[in-house]
């Protein structure tokens, strides 16, 4: 079974009902982690690419501009409560693709890749539109599943694999396969436990990296107001 952002919106749309109890619960002190790789200070902006539910919002500190971008409708509605909520208005929320981010390049100081790589139909793609995104220097932090180097789980990963298709992600997929493509530098990349099943990797985007023709329709994330194609309403 292959990765289609079709079959990603009805998994996930799916999962919104379940998640902050289940799998996000688990998340939590991870996407915390991932974070805090990224060396944020005031007026820079972020985006948080794959932002589900909205787990990471309230983490972000106030003097930063975030725009949080998800495929699924189902996770956007549970993240535009907490927004509402919370009242956190340095972020913005945008349905959008991961594949077709509606954005110029250098928009934007960071990214962040939480659970999100191993669900989309193409990861080097996606990587090399987030290089592209980022401004020279920038971060990408990228928290996710990643394949083991040790040929016994890589077995089980792999023997696993179409099931966790079924469910909404890759149980298989190698980070040095995505690092062949995009201009970026692998800074480090670690577990926060030993048993850990996933990972966190921090890449730079490489200076002298040439972004990519702006397709068609792309916006500019401006110095005091954050422009999208699509926004989520709290309703």
């Amino acid at each position: 079974m292959h990765v289609t952002e079709r079959r990603t919106i009805k998994v996930y749309d799916l999962w919104s009902r379940l998640y902050d109890r289940t799998f996000g619960f688990v998340a939590q002190k991870r996407q915390k982690c991932a974070m805090a790789q990224l060396p944020l200070k005031a007026g820079d902006r972020v985006l948080d690419l794959g932002v589900g539910t909205g787990m990471t919002m309230p983490l972000y500190p106030r003097d930063v501009k975030v725009i949080g971008m998800d495929l699924s409708l189902g996770m956007l509605t549970l993240a535009a409560a907490k927004h509402q909520a919370m009242k956190l208005d340095h972020c913005l929320l945008v349905q959008g693709d991961a594949m077709a981010p509606p954005f110029a390049a250098a928009s934007f100081d960071h990214v962040l890749i939480s659970h999100t790589i191993g669900v989309v139909s193409d990861p080097v793609g996606v990587l090399r539109l987030a290089a592209r995104l980022v401004r020279p220097g920038g971060r990408i932090v990228v928290l996710n599943h990643f394949q083991s180097s040790r040929p016994f789980v890589a077995a089980v990963e792999n023997a696993l694999n179409p099931v966790c298709r079924r469910i909404g992600w890759r149980s298989n997929l190698p980070l040095e396969s995505l690092l062949r493509g995009p201009d970026l530098d692998l800074e480090y990349c670690f577990q926060i436990r030993l048993a850990d099943l996933w990972k966190i990797a921090v890449l730079r985007r490489t200076v002298g990296h040439r972004a990519s023709k702006v397709p068609s329709g792309s916006v500019r994330f401006e110095d005091d107001t954050v422009v999208a194609l699509q926004e989520t309403s709290a309703a």
